[in-house]
């Protein structure tokens, strides 16, 4: 038998093209970001200007300010739950979509799809319109008497925690859907016909199998909620300060570019810190789990 022909098309190596991307993509991700992280070790000095000292002065600040630590952890609560929550809807429907045998599977996908490159700005009018005090949840709920004054929705951290679920939900249930995909529809029939419920199948052979791509797909969605800001401006109208709030607050209004710059990098550093610890957490219980299987 003839070895396999592993030459490039038309002597061409393909994989050449992709460097530049590459090049590109790297220089407008490091560049900005290494002079965000060189500008958080000067104080500011006014009128945009920043010291040529190096101090850690920021990083003392923010570490020993209440304030700056309470929008940290509410910056995290709510990208947290935003991402469970829809973690709780998204695993369903990506279920469904999955195993559904239909010709209208591809026209659900595209829908999906389409609903991802919905600019963010359009989404959340249509979030405002339903949420407001006459709006498709108030408006039924004070006809039928259930209720005697609006809820109040907007302006506060309900709203933003809804807005953060509606931005990550669509990308979710793509994910998932890929994660479940590649999971045998006969293992479940497997277990129904030894007499599994599908309760017991979902949690004994479903969720195992998908654990690392749920878990993954939960953080991502995770880390989408900690960088996000039109939702928290818009529909927090200014008073829900979450970290990327005050980052631009900082930058674009104070004209602090120094603090700006080292609440960006503290955002970076948790954010970073966080999937490196439930990484290797994933990766531990990946490798004790193959021993275990190991004959």
């Amino acid at each position: 038998m003839s070895a396999p022909d592993n030459s490039p098309a038309y002597g061409v190596r393909w994989t050449l093209f992709l460097w530049p991307a590459v090049v590109i993509s790297a220089v407008l991700l490091l560049f900005p970001q290494g002079l965000f992280i060189w500008n958080s070790f000067h104080e500011d000095v006014g009128a945009g200007r920043i010291d040529d000292a190096f101090t850690l002065a920021n990083y003392i600040s923010i570490l020993t300010d209440s304030f700056y630590l309470r929008s940290f952890w509410l910056t995290f609560y709510l990208a947290l739950g935003a991402a469970l929550i829809g973690l709780v809807f998204a695993f369903p429907t990506a279920y469904w979509l999955a195993r559904m045998r239909s010709r209208w599977i591809s026209h659900l996908i595209v829908l999906l799809l389409i609903s991802l490159f919905v600019t963010i700005i359009i989404k959340i009018m249509g979030i405002t319109v339903i949420l407001s005090q006459q709006g498709m949840i108030n408006g039924p709920l004070l006809w039928l008497g259930i209720i005697d004054k609006p809820l109040h929705m907007l302006s506060n951290r309900v709203g933003v925690l809804i807005g953060l679920i509606q931005y990550t939900l669509p990308l979710l249930v793509m994910m998932l859907f890929s994660v479940i995909q590649t999971i045998p529809r006969s293992l479940e029939d497997a277990a129904e016909v030894h007499g599994a419920t599908r309760l017991s199948m979902f949690w004994r052979v479903l969720l195992p199998m998908a654990k690392l791509g749920v878990i993954a797909s939960t953080f991502i969605a995770f880390n989408l909620g900690m960088g996000a800001f039109t939702s928290a401006i818009l529909l927090g109208g200014g008073r829900v300060l979450t970290l990327p709030i005050l980052i631009q607050e900082k930058v674009m209004l104070d004209i602090e570019y120094g603090f700006g710059a080292t609440l960006s990098t503290a955002l970076l550093l948790v954010v970073f810190l966080l999937n490196v610890v439930a990484a290797t957490f994933l990766m531990r219980g990946s490798r004790a789990a193959t021993r275990g299987a190991a004959p």
